[in-house]
């Protein structure tokens, strides 16, 4: 018996074992290039005769050139084929096979034949390609999730049920000073949390079991490198499908900032309240609106009204009707550019008589820049505006009772300057003639006495008329030129511009200004009077080279009783009314003043006046 009848039956044996273990079975010549026989068993279609189309017939094209790789390997090293590959079913549809073939070999070790199988593998390679997408999507979630928990600086973390930590992002692990491995996986306590501490987040985790619902708390903790600090916490339940607690997410957020500055803010605000109710000064306090929001003590003791009364606008109704669309304007005005307002104001007391009332209001701001709203001072100043009515009743009075003498010495003068003159004594001439300048410069302090009075009385009178400013400049010049031979005077004003204004107090200003270039600058120098058109105004400056003032003294130099002090005005008398007086005038006819200057060069005074319709 040959060896080859030898192993004859025992082949059959084996080809039956694998042809009842297996889903198809084939058989290959040597070099693969027929199929001689394939039973797919209705996983493939059945091959009776010998094919050579069959890797386009069976293999899939994505997996062809890697078949025929592995069939050339196990050709070359005589060794059986084992691979994985796609393939065309019996149905039509693609599936999956593990491909083994076994090489049939002769007495010589020549292959004579490959015996194979194929077990169908479809349905473990789907479950496969859906575990690996599964598993994409979770490590692209995880990605995800560590992604913005490592950016933000909450802590965030899960406890499992039995309060162990399941997650902790970077933030936490931080504050702890821990790293994943020796954190991940413990309790509270093993974590670093204090006993108390650990029990409280138990309790509260066997609350959230229980009920399913969100706790929130805030607690210090120790962290790791900036000490002891604030957190504000909240954990979540997480459910599984059947609504079950599963797992406990929680987020903490250091809040040390922000109780620190609550704190500061507190104590701040505690301090105000102390301060405001502590004095005699009444203290508001506006929003954003200019709707007033608090009124302190010294209010409801001066008015008699509840808080909550003059909150709602109580306080307003409390201000005299003569003031009241005053006040509303300024305040309105204010909050417009936002800048401080500060008034005079009468307003009826607790005992039902008028007080009068000075208030100062201060814009607020926030940090970042924005308004805040207004806090105001207001103090009671009736003595002050009493004494003040009281010193210019007697002003007044002296004034008017000064000018009297002051007229009959004035007269006396006159008719001895005349008989000085026929006798031809020039010496008591020009000593007369002294002495009537002097008698006009007292006039003229008197004159400025009696308008200030009647000003802050109220009893001024202006004769409004319509008039050519340029031909009273032209009067003011001549009385310049005649009063005035120590400077050079330059008038410039010849264009008609009829304006409609008190032609006296008008002049007085001019010839206010004109006086004063004259005092202020040196002998011999140029005083330029000019005038021109500006829109619906006429503008009139002086302008001389004298001293100049300085930026400290120019805001104030229209205020009544001001005087700048220098070494160079000590020589130069004067009461410091007289600018005051050509702001309340000029302002009185709704105009505008304003001065220009620079120190050592000269300074330019500038009033404008609305023009006639």
């Amino acid at each position: 018996m040959s060896q080859k009848q030898a192993v004859a039956p025992s082949e059959e044996r084996f080809k039956a074992l694998v042809t009842a273990t297996s889903d198809s079975i084939y058989s290959m010549s040597p070099d693969w290039c027929e199929m001689r026989q394939l039973d797919g068993r209705g996983v493939l279609s059945d091959t009776l005769e010998p094919i050579t189309d069959w890797l386009a017939k069976y293999i899939h094209p994505f997996d062809q050139d890697t078949v025929k790789a592995a069939i050339q390997k196990a050709i070359q090293h005589k060794e059986i084929f084992q691979l994985e590959h796609r393939v065309f079913q019996a149905d039509g549809t693609i599936g999956w096979t593990l491909s083994r073939a076994v090489p049939i070999m002769d007495d010589g070790g020549h292959i004579i034949e490959w015996f194979g199988t194929a077990s169908n593998i479809t349905e473990r390679k789907r479950a496969e390609d859906k575990l690996r997408e599964a598993k994409e999507q979770s490590d692209q979630q995880k990605r995800l999730y560590e992604t913005i928990t490592s950016s933000t600086p909450d802590l965030i973390y899960v406890f499992d049920l039995d309060y162990r930590f399941t997650y902790a992002n970077e933030a936490l692990l931080s504050m702890w000073g821990k790293t994943w491995e020796n954190a991940i996986g413990k309790k509270l306590l093993e974590n670093g949390y204090e006993p108390w501490h650990a029990e409280m987040h138990e309790r509260e985790i066997d609350q959230i079991i229980a009920d399913k619902k969100p706790i929130r708390g805030e607690v210090s903790f120790p962290h790791a490198t900036l000490g002891r600090r604030i957190y504000d916490y909240i954990f979540t339940p997480v459910l599984n499908q059947n609504g079950e607690v599963e797992a406990i997410a929680g987020t903490t957020r250091d809040i040390t900032d922000i109780r620190n500055a609550e704190t500061a803010i507190s104590e701040s605000e505690a301090r105000f309240r102390t301060m405001a109710e502590s004095t005699d000064v009444m203290i508001a306090v506006g929003d954003t609106d200019g709707k007033a929001v608090y009124f302190n003590e010294a209010w409801i003791d001066l008015t008699g009204k509840t808080s909550a009364e003059l909150l709602q606008d109580g306080w307003v109704a409390l201000i005299h009707p003569d003031d009241q669309t005053r006040v509303k304007k300024t305040a309105a005005a204010a909050l417009r550019g936002l800048t401080a307002s500060q008034f005079e104001f009468r307003m009826i007391d607790k005992k039902g008589e008028y007080c009068w009332l000075l208030n100062k209001a201060t814009p607020r701001f926030r940090p970042d820049g924005s308004f805040a709203g207004y806090i105001s001072s207001t103090i009671d100043i009736t003595e002050i505006k009493e004494n003040e009515q009281r010193k210019n009743d007697f002003i007044s009075m002296v004034s008017h009772e000064l000018k009297t003498p002051l007229t009959s010495a004035l007269s006396y003068v006159q008719v001895l300057q005349k008989k000085a003159l026929k006798a031809e004594d020039t010496l008591a001439a020009s000593m007369l003639d002294r002495t009537v300048i002097q008698l006009g410069k007292m006039t003229s302090m008197i004159n400025g006495f009696l308008n200030v009075s009647r000003l802050e009385s109220g009893k001024i009178h202006m004769d409004y008329e319509q008039f050519n400013l340029a031909s009273l400049v032209s009067d003011a010049e001549d009385e310049a030129r005649a009063a005035i031979t120590s400077h050079q005077l330059s008038f410039s004003c010849t264009e008609d511009t009829m304006v409609e204004a008190d032609r006296e107090k008008i002049g007085q200003v001019i010839s206010n200004l004109i006086s004063n270039a004259a005092k202020y600058s040196s002998s011999g120098t140029t005083i330029t009077i000019s005038c021109k058109r500006n829109g619906g105004s006429v503008q009139l400056s002086v302008a001389d080279a004298g001293i100049g003032i300085s930026e400290e003294d120019l805001p104030r130099i229209f205020e009544r009783y001001y005087r700048v002090k220098g070494i160079e005005t000590r020589h130069i008398a004067g009461f410091g009314i007289g600018l005051y007086l050509c702001r309340e005038i000029i302002e009185g006819h709704n105009g505008k003043i304003w001065a220009e200057s620079t120190p050592d060069q000269g300074s330019t005074f500038t009033f404008s006046l609305p023009l006639a319709d």
